[in-house]
């Protein structure tokens, strides 16, 4: 699955939360989303009148995250929109031949499922207040990185 970065577009206002007791994320305010790719146990959620991510939620057991020093990389706002026909209403697994793995700084609060390391040719997009996604030079999702409200 590719994706497309687009300059400047507006980004939804939302703020990725990761609820304590649930041990999820979710956002808020709630859009209205209605294609998903799933990585692990969580869905980026896509708009299909324009393709693009808004917003991130599922389950992510703490348990299940690595701790380790995390450094963020620097992200240019805009939106990432699927390449390609994609139905609406489907989900579509991007991590298929293996599971991704999951990532927190508890210094830093941010929390990365994927690669956490930015190479040369990879572009980060801020698609939120508190969202980054990755893509690598060919186009291919390689990480998510948020920085969680804690509820």
């Amino acid at each position: 699955m590719k994706f497309e970065y687009i300059k400047g577009c507006c980004k939804p206002k939302i703020e990725e939360q990761y609820i304590l007791l649930d041990e999820c994320f979710n956002d808020t305010p709630t859009l209205s989303v209605d294609t998903y790719v799933a990585i692990q146990y969580l869905y980026l959620g896509i708009d299909s009148v324009d393709m693009c991510i808004k917003s991130l939620w599922g389950t992510s057991p703490r348990a299940s995250w690595k701790e380790t020093t995390l450094f963020p990389p620097n992200a240019v706002e805009g939106s990432l929109k699927i390449i390609g026909e994609c139905e609406a209403g489907l989900t579509y697994r991007i991590d298929c031949k293996k599971m991704w793995e999951s990532y927190f700084d508890k210094d830093s609060e941010w929390f990365c499922i994927g690669n956490p390391i930015f190479r040369e040719g990879d572009n980060a997009v801020k698609i939120c207040n508190n969202m980054i996604v990755v893509i690598n030079s060919i186009n291919e999702l390689i990480a998510v990185w948020i920085q969680p409200i804690f509820v």
